[in-house]
């Protein structure tokens, strides 16, 4: 059976993918797509939405870093 007609098989491909929301000013925005712009040149395969969402997984790591140092 064709796992992509498989709704149980669907839904377990869900449960591996997370959703994330962020509001962001115009000056973010814009110095996050800059950035992502210039990653971008560096590896041609990747998404300018791909390259964002790694930027911020980075930042959020780093932040949850330095909380946890902060609490201990």
């Amino acid at each position: 059976m064709d796992k992509h007609r498989n709704p149980r098989a669907k839904a377990e491909a869900k449960t591996n993918m997370k959703k994330t929301t962020i509001e962001l000013t115009e000056e973010q925005y814009f110095f996050l797509k800059e950035k992502a712009l210039e990653l971008q040149k560096q590896n041609q395969n990747a998404s300018i939405v791909s390259i964002i969402r790694d930027l911020i997984e980075k930042d959020w790591q780093e932040w949850m870093k330095g909380k946890k140092e902060k609490k201990g």
